[in-house]
């Protein structure tokens, strides 16, 4: 759980009405907000589609690990400037996607250069320095949809760089109501996004595949207030990489995997951190019922159910990185971050 995948760095607000998404409503440094990380199971609700529908969310549960804050850069000062020097603007997602994108006002067009991404402590470049993505066309109205061909290359492990090509195909495809958590959204349109890049690595076909349902309200917000985004690199040979990203500007306290029971106390440490050996220690409270690891972007890749106050962690299956480790006891959580060096 990390547009976005796709369109998290395009637009700001939405202008006039929320039929409409036009050129003055693109991003540009300076820009951002924060992100709570939400159930990456949820629907994509992938089939409402039209005028005047509704996408509820209103149970959707949270994560309880800190939010992701979003913010636009200058590209020339972002950690891959090289790899993108005909980028205006980078898009810096903490724990997640690094968008690098540039207004083109002439043509009323926004374009995207490529994007980088981690997953299993390697870095994803994939650029579009032969034919960049028109990530929107202006103006851009409900019912709106075009195909646009993307190609260029690919820095991926195992194989180094190779060419890619292919299209995405972006579609306005519905306004009305978002209920996100207990509040409703009246005015909103939803942008889907198909990004399909193909490649060679090692003798057998890469397919490199980003998938976006970003909401934007009229109201007030200059950047999505909700996003529904999976990312899936297939490599053949060199294995499947990607994740399922959902967030919301809303910070929602009911939780994954929390139970309703008596509100009791839970305390929570891990020893040592930054982790930089096989295992960890956690001490939690006596009773606690269950421990979860979690990525960066809220995905479970343990579960220790009725620990031990002290419990000692393998944790050498880890990849390096950013790691919460999660405490239940009752209805309380609590939530510690570690570093897996």
């Amino acid at each position: 759980m990390k547009t976005p995948l796709l369109l998290l760095g395009i637009c700001a607000s939405i202008a006039g009405t929320a039929q409409t998404i036009t050129i003055d409503d693109t991003l540009s440094t300076g820009d951002a907000m924060t992100y709570f990380v939400l159930d990456s199971n949820a629907t994509a609700y992938e089939d409402v589609t039209g005028e005047d529908v509704t996408w509820n969310y209103d149970n959707i549960a949270a994560y309880a690990i800190p939010p992701n804050d979003n913010n636009v850069i200058d590209g020339a000062d972002s950690d891959f400037a090289d790899e993108f020097p005909m980028a205006r603007y980078s898009e810096a997602f903490e724990n997640s996607v690094q968008t690098y994108f540039t207004n083109n006002d002439g043509a009323s067009q926004v374009v995207v250069h490529g994007f980088v991404f981690q997953e299993l402590s390697n870095d994803f470049v994939i650029k579009y320095d032969v034919d960049p993505l028109i990530s929107y066309q202006f103006p851009m109205n409900f019912g709106d949809t075009y195909t646009d061909a993307i190609e260029g290359a690919a820095v991926v492990p195992l194989a180094g760089e190779i060419e890619i090509a292919g299209e995405a195909t972006i579609t306005a495809d519905g306004t009305g109501i978002l209920k996100l958590g207990g509040t409703d959204y009246a005015n909103v349109i939803r942008v889907h996004t198909v990004e399909v890049s193909e490649g060679i690595i090692l003798g057998t076909p890469a397919i490199i595949t980003r998938e976006s349902y970003v909401y934007y309200d009229i109201a007030s917000f200059n950047m999505p207030i909700f996003v529904h985004a999976t990312i899936l690199a297939e490599l053949g040979a060199g294995g499947d990489f990607g994740f399922t990203a959902v967030y919301g500007k809303d910070e929602i306290t009911d939780y994954v995997g929390i139970e309703e029971e008596t509100n009791t106390p839970v305390s929570l440490s891990i020893y040592p951190n930054p982790v930089a050996v096989p295992f960890a220690t956690v001490s939690v409270s006596e009773g606690t019922s269950k421990l979860t690891i979690l990525n960066s972007v809220g995905q479970v890749v343990q579960i220790i159910n009725n620990p031990q106050t002290i419990e000692k962690i393998d944790i050498s299956g880890l990849d390096r990185g950013v790691y919460f480790v999660q405490a239940v006891k009752g209805s309380s959580t609590k939530t510690e971050k570690f570093v897996v060096k």
